[in-house]
């Protein structure tokens, strides 16, 4: 999956840069029970490594896999959405009334329709039945119906990683919640 595709022109990759998984692994079994800083920053991370990873091949000139493209894509989203309940944790909504449990309610109820968003893959995809006129029209239906199944599968990631957060004590709510409520005030 790291194999060097050279093309003219393209620098070879150094030895030191390590391969970055496109997908991150899900242990098999139960999940393990996290804290919801840690999902946050293990997505952080995640979303980073598999920019950077991406900036170093397009710049060394290799040809990006859909593997590659569907990690990264789905690494984004799901990142995506623990950084916005960071920031609406960090920024407030805490002070308002909600809870970091309830912010995070708040987005499950937010992403759960996204488990049931179809992308019709029964159907055939051609030019007749789509009534495209170009390559590129088929393309982009292409790619609208790779990305709703991309975002499908971040959504069912979201949930699980939700499921496996460990409950937050009475304590910390109170430490989170008085935190916000200074940094409103302030």
């Amino acid at each position: 999956m790291s194999e060097y595709n050279p093309t003219p022109g393209a620098v070879p990759p150094p030895p030191d840069v390590p391969s970055v998984p496109a997908v991150p692994a899900v242990p098999a079994g139960p999940s393990p029970v996290l804290s919801m800083e840690a999902v946050i920053e293990q997505a952080r991370t995640m979303r980073l490594r598999n920019a950077d990873d991406i900036a170093h091949r397009l710049a060394r000139g290799e040809r990006l896999d859909a593997e590659r493209l569907y990690g990264v894509l789905h690494s984004q989203k799901l990142a995506g959405w623990w950084l916005l309940i960071d920031r609406h944790i960090r920024c407030g909504s805490v002070g308002r009334g909600l809870t970091p449990a309830g912010v995070v309610a708040k987005y499950v109820s937010w992403i759960s329709p996204f488990l049931e968003e179809r992308a019709s893959c029964e159907a055939p995809f051609t030019f007749d039945v789509l009534g495209v006129k170009s390559v590129q029209e088929l393309a982009l239906a292409h790619l609208d119906r790779a990305m709703a199944l991309i975002r499908q599968d971040a959504a069912g990631t979201f949930l699980e990683q939700v499921k496996s957060l460990a409950p937050a004590s009475a304590e910390q709510e109170q430490s989170r919640s008085g935190l916000a409520g200074q940094e409103a005030t302030a």
